[in-house]
């Protein structure tokens, strides 16, 4: 793995993060119905009753179908996802790791377009180079 690959991988991750921290620290914010909406984002067990962490890359392929979208440092992004339990709504974040499922997380539209901003800041640091 190269610099860039380190520096673009710290730089979502850090989105990610910072996104879902600024969204549930916000003092002006109203109050949540549910915890989603209150942090931007949380993280789930499972995606259904065959993804879940140390799943096979191939098998979230062949069990969720292709994503929406992939980001650059190999997050895989499902929209309009719905969990099974609770009945939230949002984006599924799936992140891997050697090839298996390292975090899964559902988020809301906003910490999706930190992701994606981040991931296009990224990618014009690598052209730009």
């Amino acid at each position: 793995m190269n610099l860039s690959s380190l520096r673009f991988l710290s730089a979502t991750s850090t989105a990610f993060l910072v996104s879902a921290l600024a969204l549930s620290a916000s003092p002006n914010r109203p109050a949540a119905a549910d915890p989603l909406t209150a942090h931007g984002a949380i993280l789930v067990d499972a995606a259904g009753p065959y993804v879940e962490r140390g799943t096979y890359r191939i098998q979230v392929l062949a069990k969720l179908g292709e994503p929406s979208a992939r980001l650059k440092d190999g997050t895989w992004l499902y929209e309009r996802f719905a969990t099974a339990s609770g009945g939230l709504k949002g984006t599924l974040v799936i992140r891997f790791r050697d090839g298996q499922v390292q975090h899964l997380a559902l988020a809301t539209p906003a910490t999706v377009a930190a992701l994606r901003a981040a991931d296009a800041a990224a990618v014009q640091v690598a052209e730009a180079r």
